[in-house]
């Protein structure tokens, strides 16, 4: 990166030593720096074409004054701004969460993930935000795409059983992460150790974050039998589901599965075949929420 030093420019902390591209990430371009005064200190810094949503730096700053590992921007500029503009567009400086991504998180990571995510829901839910932009309009448009053709038929059968209950907004709503695949999710051992990208918070059904959490650290990641008990006796040891949430477990799993299938079809990076995939055998036998009929 031949301007570094100009971009970090703002949060003076000093000459740096080196930035080594993140390859994880689909949307922005991301940096592990660290400055030659603190070497030992690793940085993420985040360049992007848009400012963050205000709706990301609420929730944050939200979990993260509760306790919850967050990690929050590095003030910049003489007012203390949370991002800077660059030539190019914008970016922000975020100390790097310890830990590690989990291949394939155990019960008893995924039960931890749950309690943070119930506590995390508790307080998002009084927050103001936009709506998911990503609704039924956007999926519907980019199901009519040329590289949606091949699976025409299945997205138009998921996309109508989701306007049967509108994505869940009769739901319990609030801002929720929106994105906790497991490359968003940082464990010391089996504890959550750092919760990041939240680029894809709005106010949404709590229950949608936590179909993400299964879909990916469970359905995708070959996890263990009893992973999904597990996720729910942690997430209900923090917030409890009402009946219409556990009754309509199945229909936010299939909701996050199509989302980020046609999210892939719209920026293909990412094979859509694996959600796709669970879509089709969860038509067939939609899975129940494990901890009461």
């Amino acid at each position: 990166m031949s301007n570094l030093d100009e971009v970090l420019a703002p949060w003076a902390l000093g000459p740096a030593l080196a930035a080594e591209p993140i390859a994880l990430g689909i949307e922005n371009r991301n940096f592990f720096v660290r400055f030659e005064k603190n070497p030992g200190t690793r940085w993420v810094l985040t360049l992007r074409e848009t400012p963050p949503p205000t709706e990301a730096l609420r929730l944050m700053t939200a979990l993260a004054g509760a306790g919850l590992p967050v990690p929050l921007p590095h003030p910049s500029g003489s007012q203390g701004e949370p991002f800077t503009r660059t030539r190019e567009g914008f970016a922000w400086l975020i100390p790097a969460a310890p830990g590690r991504h989990l291949e394939v998180p155990s019960s008893e990571a995924l039960h931890n993930l749950g309690e943070a995510l119930g506590r995390a829901h508790l307080l998002g839910a009084p927050l103001p935000g936009r709506r998911h932009p990503r609704d039924l309009p956007w999926m519907r448009t980019i199901a009519e795409t040329p590289t949606a053709q091949p699976y025409r038929a299945q997205l138009s059968a998921a996309l109508a059983a989701q306007a049967t209950w509108d994505c869940g907004a009769a739901l319990p709503q609030g801002l929720v992460h929106g994105d906790l695949f497991r490359d968003n999710v940082l464990f010391d051992g089996v504890r959550p150790s750092g919760l990041i990208d939240f680029d894809h918070t709005a106010r949404g059904p709590l229950l949608f974050d936590l179909a993400v959490v299964a879909l990916d650290g469970i359905y995708l990641a070959g996890g263990p039998g009893d992973g999904v008990r597990a996720l729910a006796e942690g997430y209900e040891s923090s917030r409890r589901l009402s009946p219409a949430e556990a009754a309509a477990w199945p229909k936010a799993l299939a909701l996050a599965a199509l989302r980020f299938a046609l999210a892939r079809l719209a920026v293909p990076k990412k094979d859509p075949a694996p959600l796709l995939a669970l879509l089709e055998a969860w038509d067939e036998q939609a899975p129940t929420w494990p901890l009461r009929a």
